[in-house]
């Protein structure tokens, strides 16, 4: 599976996770206390902290969350991200010297943080093999990474490629690419410019890219962490000419590609010669933990699945991502097989499985419900993403473990603090969000941290809010 590698070193995000490293040198604490040092560091090298987001905070959570895993403690970095190393780095101009000016001062915060010389020998001697793979640029940095920020594309020749792959129009984009031959510098963005001319069946797109050295091997997301190459994702379409033109350049089938497609002669045939293969760790998502069962849970292929299990004979590895995404998918036969095979309802949290019936069911019954961290407020009280007053999911939410006197928890420091959904439903004009709340008992004169109550919110409104009518409510 050389082909779907995206990492030069696949060993440097696995390379400790089976040691007592982490137990040995203190555990979650102690991780804590070697990144908290690494970034205070980074953030007072200019050279370095150029390469970081405006606020570091959430960056710092998540590199404790990877290193703990990455040193042996359990999954929390693979059940939570949503973007392979590769995929987040990959638009970032990391040379060589830059890796050593973060690899060092990554080991004079593992000198302040760790009392176990051996332990900080062995650490520094694979954390290193970690830096070095992320080094994508031996000089000056291409235009698509020197006018971009992780993920975030600046540069405009690279944006306007991917309305023009999509669209298929090929001699535009064969015009652009000779103007600008930098936009393929970055194998993920050229990946990506594939991938979407695939989907759309756009041939003389796919002909162009292929003859301008774009892998036909190489995966793109079909959605987070689901990375499907160029052959799997034209027979997903059924895209006959682009499939018959991807094969002629060396297209590769594999375990990934079987059981996304549901397969089940070409995924028998790779399990009888290799049952261990039914959890083969996806080299496209590097460090986190995808297998053929997420592939089979992402294609909602319920055969493919159940063969996979089948060949599992300890846990799941990832289950609990599984499980979400079969959530996601609506589809109880996919839930039902993982939760038998030991996927964790309670990993589950708020989502919209509280209208399905059948699936409200079967993972309240295996323990699934709403915690307290109202998260829930998030995805049901505020007007975020085009949401709309959906009453109904938040009478199903309360039923399942929501509460309404519940806070929501993150991301609303610009908001004021932590606030009931009554603030939240009260600034997005949600009416008949605002009468469940209320027929459930919920605070009117409730208080935000600043002190301020859901009629104070509604001054933050939108224009098209009807004010009148969200204080007819509350008063």
């Amino acid at each position: 599976m050389e082909h779907r590698r995206f990492l030069a070193h696949p060993e440097a995000h696995r390379a400790l996770a089976q040691s007592d490293l982490f137990a040995r040198i203190g555990g979650q604490t102690t991780v804590n206390a070697l990144i908290d040092g690494l970034y205070d560091r980074i953030e007072s090298d200019p050279a370095l902290r150029r390469l970081f987001g405006r606020e570091l905070t959430s960056e710092r959570t998540a590199q404790q969350r990877f290193f703990g895993e990455w040193l042996g403690s359990d999954s929390s970095y693979s059940e939570r991200a949503y973007l392979p190393l590769k995929h987040r780095h990959d638009l970032l101009p990391i040379t060589a010297q830059l890796a050593e000016r973060w690899l060092g001062h990554f080991v004079a915060s593992l000198e302040c943080a760790v009392a176990d010389a051996e332990a900080r020998r062995v650490i520094a001697a694979n954390v290193g093999a970690l830096a070095s793979a992320l080094v994508n640029t031996g000089g000056r940095a291409a235009a698509i990474r020197a006018q971009s920020h992780g993920t975030c594309l600046r540069y405009q020749p690279a944006i306007d490629s991917l309305a023009l792959a999509r669209r298929g129009t090929a001699d535009r984009l064969g015009e652009l690419l000779g103007a600008a031959p930098g936009v393929l510098a970055s194998e993920t963005h050229a990946a990506l410019l594939l991938h979407l001319a695939v989907i759309n069946g756009r041939t003389a797109t796919v002909q162009l890219l292929l003859e301008r050295g774009v892998d036909a091997n190489k995966p793109s997301p079909i959605e987070p962490l689901i990375l499907l190459s160029p052959l799997c994702a034209a027979r997903f379409k059924r895209r006959a000419a682009v499939e018959a033109l991807l094969l002629e350049h060396g297209a590769q089938t594999d375990m990934f590609t079987h059981a996304f497609l549901g397969d089940i002669a070409s995924l028998e045939d790779e399990l009888a010669r290799d049952p261990a293969s039914a959890q083969a760790h996806d080299p496209a998502a590097d460090a986190l933990e995808v297998t053929p069962v997420h592939h089979a849970v992402a294609g909602a292929q319920a055969e493919a699945l159940r063969r996979l299990l089948s060949r599992v004979a300890g846990p799941v590895r990832n289950a609990n991502r599984a499980l979400r995404i079969a959530v996601a998918r609506g589809k109880p036969e996919l839930v039902r097989l993982l939760l038998e095979h030991g996927a964790d309802a309670h990993s589950i949290g708020a989502g919209r499985w509280v209208l399905h019936p059948e699936l409200a069911q079967l993972l309240s019954r295996a323990g699934a419900g709403v915690d307290r961290s109202g998260a829930w407020i998030g995805i049901a009280c505020t007007g975020n993403q085009g949401r709309k007053d959906d009453p109904e999911f938040v009478a199903a939410l309360l039923r399942h473990g929501a509460h309404v006197d519940d806070r929501r928890l993150v991301g609303q420091n610009d908001d004021g603090g932590h606030a009931t959904a009554l603030h939240y439903a009260a600034k997005a004009g949600f009416l008949k969000t605002i009468g469940v709340l209320l027929a459930n008992g919920a605070d009117k004169s409730a208080k935000d941290d600043n002190g301020l109550t859901p009629l104070d919110w509604l001054e933050r409104a939108a224009k098209s809010v009807d004010r009148q009518k969200v204080r007819d409510l509350l008063r």
